[in-house]
């Protein structure tokens, strides 16, 4: 039993100086690899130059310009390109709304159609005017009216029929049932009416749409330039013969 107590303690003496020895050797074999430079903790080295720090930096910068700006060389031109195409299709939107609108406007109050307006009451049922009876607000008394014939509005003063001789432009048919003329009283807030401006252009937009299915567009007013011209010149003119004496 002694004799294996010292052989256990002989081996880890041994271990020790092998292990001594190693370390040594280490030591030597580092100081050596090194150099006789002093050793400087990372902490303490000098750090790279500002060119190396921002050149990376700036080219990155710089890069993304490039991007950006290609991205808006090209993205501002498309949007320039198709801008009028789309507002023309909201535009065209707008009216297809404007005149489901006014087609619900023409129509009398309902609980189904709040929208309504009631234009039929006293224009006929499909607008086209005529002989309308009709009780006086005022003193009750029956009586007749003669509105005109909406559905060739667009006709205006060039109508063969006579029916719209003070309507020149799309301007008058608002301002007739804006201020009312003749027996139409005003339909617009702005005039003790009780239409605001929207509903007053459904009104007019869906006028519009029903009478370009019935008037040429020879005589169309309201679409064709020529024509407006053309009704202008003759409202002068006529004006013009009924001051003379």
């Amino acid at each position: 039993m002694l004799a294996e107590t010292n052989t256990a303690g002989i081996i880890l003496v041994a271990l020790g100086a092998l292990a001594f020895a190693l370390s040594i050797v280490a030591f030597v074999l580092r100081n050596r690899a090194r150099g006789k430079k002093a050793e400087v903790p990372n902490a303490l080295r000098p750090g790279p130059a500002d060119a190396a720090l921002e050149t990376p930096l700036l080219n990155r910068l710089q890069g993304w310009g490039v991007v950006l700006m290609t991205f808006f060389v090209i993205w501002f031109p498309l949007q320039w390109l198709f801008e009028p195409s789309r507002n023309l299709s909201q535009e065209n939107e707008l009216r297809v709304l404007a005149e489901q609108r006014g087609a619900q406007a023409v129509l009398p109050y309902s609980a189904d159609n709040q929208l309504g307006v009631g234009c039929t009451r006293c224009h006929g049922n499909e607008l086209k005017g005529g002989v309308i009876p009709y009780t006086d607000p005022t003193t009750g008394a029956p009586g007749y009216g003669y509105p005109p014939n909406l559905t060739t509005i667009c006709a205006g003063i060039l109508d063969p029929a006579g029916a719209h001789p003070t309507i020149v432009s799309v301007e008058d048919i608002y301002q007739v049932i804006q201020e009312g003329r003749g027996d139409m009283p005003s339909w617009s807030i702005r005039f003790a009416g009780a239409l605001d401006d929207q509903q007053i252009n459904d009104i007019v937009t869906y006028l519009i749409s029903i009478s370009s299915q019935v008037v040429s567009n020879d005589i169309n007013i309201c679409t064709n330039t020529d024509a407006q011209a053309k009704a202008l010149a003759l409202a002068e003119k006529n004006q013009v013969v009924t001051e003379k004496p």
